[in-house]
């Protein structure tokens, strides 16, 4: 056994000098005495990369708070968020405009039922009824579809 001064794994730690080597150091001191630490970490699991996001005050403490409430790091969180969030598209101005174009046409089919109606023609106000609820299954599916990212890209 070596005493502090003669361990090799403290040579260059502690002394700036290096002391002379034994003639037959590998039957002394085995590999594993002078290896220390957690092992190496594979080239993909090294975090190498940045990424800067600035957010404002009120920003920073919810996400700190939110970080503390989980019981991790603001670094550790934010990994987290990142990496296991959905991200929600926003409905295209095409698609908005066909809802909105179907929502019109649901519109003016309630206003004929409800002249119909008025004008007492029960068989004219059934037929409209009948597709007004057409129209109102199709927007409602189209919605729930959009929001749920459902409907399939063209």
């Amino acid at each position: 056994m070596f005493s502090y001064d003669e361990n090799p794994c403290f040579r260059s730690r502690r002394k700036r000098k290096l002391l002379p080597l034994v003639d037959n150091f590998m039957e002394e001191v085995s590999k594993d005495k002078c290896k220390g630490g957690r092992p190496k970490k594979g080239i993909s699991e090294r975090k190498t990369r940045m990424i800067n996001v600035r957010v404002s005050e009120p920003e920073y403490y919810a996400i700190k708070r939110r970080a503390s409430l989980a019981g991790l790091t603001v670094s550790a969180y934010s990994h987290s968020a990142i990496l296991r969030s959905k991200i929600v598209e926003p409905v295209k101005k095409e698609d908005m405009d066909l809802l909105r174009k179907l929502s019109g046409e649901a519109n003016n089919l309630n206003q004929l039922a409800h002249q119909a109606n008025s004008f007492q023609m029960p068989y004219l106000e059934n037929d409209i009824r009948n597709t007004l609820n057409f129209f109102t299954e199709i927007i409602e599916k189209l919605s729930n579809d959009w929001k749920n990212h459902k409907r399939k890209k063209l």
